[in-house]
């Protein structure tokens, strides 16, 4: 969880005026790296494959090097993913829940109390990490909303604790 006063200071210029917010918190570095482990099984051994048929010769370089590639964005993108969570806050107000990202892809999702389900689906990953969907029938081009239209906070550490915090904002408690 971010400290509100922090959580002030970061999400300042995209608050309403009036509005507080209520609960903020980062996703969990090590709930996404641990969903995304799938990756990294498949993309090492991928790559000393591909790299041990190139150096045994049974692999011209026109073939070895785009089969790399993919083994390396296999290995990369969970590093990746983990980095950029470092640039996220979720972040539930009196009003509203907001995902707001910073860094190189700068992006703000906002999905007011009205907008979203009649109860929010949780989705644990493993001990108490995992997924809170708030909404369902949104745009699939949103980051934070997969292919079957739910927007969700992604990685989170107490999945739980974020459900209880948005039932309560929403109930006006």
């Amino acid at each position: 969880m971010i400290a509100p006063a922090h959580a002030l200071t970061l999400l300042a210029d995209k608050l309403e005026p009036g509005e507080r917010v209520l609960y903020a918190v980062r996703p969990d570095i090590w709930v996404t790296l641990r969903n995304k482990m799938f990756l990294l099984w498949i993309g090492l051994p991928w790559c000393i494959g591909v790299l041990g048929l190139f150096f045994a010769g049974r692999a011209s370089p026109m073939i070895a090097i785009p089969l790399a590639m993919v083994g390396i964005a296999m290995v990369a993108a969970p590093i990746i993913m983990a980095i950029d969570t470092q640039y996220t806050v979720y972040a539930i107000t009196d009003r509203r829940a907001l995902i707001v990202r910073s860094g190189l892809r700068p992006d703000v999702v906002s999905c007011p109390f009205e907008r979203m389900d009649a109860t929010p689906e949780i989705m644990t990953a493993g001990g108490r990490g995992g997924h809170l969907y708030l909404a369902s029938n949104m745009s699939t081009k949103l980051r934070d909303v997969d292919y079957t239209g739910k927007l969700a906070f992604r990685d989170l550490a107490d999945v739980s604790m974020a459900a209880q915090r948005l039932e309560a904002a929403r109930q006006g408690r």
